[in-house]
């Protein structure tokens, strides 16, 4: 019988490694998160975690990045934006049972206690969404930049509401408001101003 391949077991250690960690995130608070007890909940030893990460940071970091990159994951902060735009059925789409693991993830972390995580969080939605407008973030003006970073702290804040805890489809109460369609409208207006050249920024 051929020996697993070191690319299979690299990935098999990092699948286990990043499962370890969304399941101590769940029941306990981020800087009680160490890498002793990432390792032993993964069943691996400490040299495996340093083979693949510097430390717990690193860890959160790639934990989130994956999450976020996933299809699934895309699907769910796509559909927002589509709900926004009157275009989707958000709460079909967050019901789906592949797509609410991965929306639950981005849930706690919002809600962790950790700035680390939080600004991680913030900085996903901001990306994803920059990505769907063609929104260039090295080109914002002072003005746009106040205004995006208050409408994602309002997100962030948002996700960490009570009301969406265990309930992502609850963000529908958000889109159908006059506040929802404005947030959707700011980022449009800024969209379109970088079409135009040239501007300062």
């Amino acid at each position: 019988m051929p020996r697993p391949k070191k690319a299979n077991i690299d990935e098999a250690a990092t699948l286990k490694l990043e499962n370890a960690f969304w399941q101590l995130l769940a029941t306990e608070r981020y800087a009680a998160i160490t890498v002793r007890r990432v390792a032993q909940a993964a069943g691996v030893n400490r040299n495996s975690f340093y083979y693949h990460y510097r430390d717990i940071d690193d860890l959160a970091y790639q934990v989130v990045k994956h999450n976020a990159e996933h299809e699934v994951a895309k699907a769910w902060l796509a559909g927002l934006l589509a709900a926004f735009q009157g275009d989707g059925d958000w709460p079909v789409v967050t019901a789906d049972a592949a797509i609410l693991p991965h929306a639950e993830r981005i849930i706690l972390c919002a809600r962790s206690d950790s700035s680390y995580l939080q600004q991680l969080t913030t900085d996903l939605l901001r990306q994803v969404w920059f990505d769907i407008f063609a929104i260039d973030a090295k080109r914002l003006t002072a003005v746009e930049r106040l205004q995006v970073d208050f409408v994602f702290a309002g997100l962030l804040a948002t996700l960490k509401s009570r009301e969406i805890q265990g309930s992502p489809a609850s963000l529908a109460l958000l889109v159908q408001t006059e506040l929802g369609q404005t947030i959707l409208s700011t980022l449009e207006k800024i969209a379109a101003a970088q079409k135009e050249e040239p501007r300062k920024v």
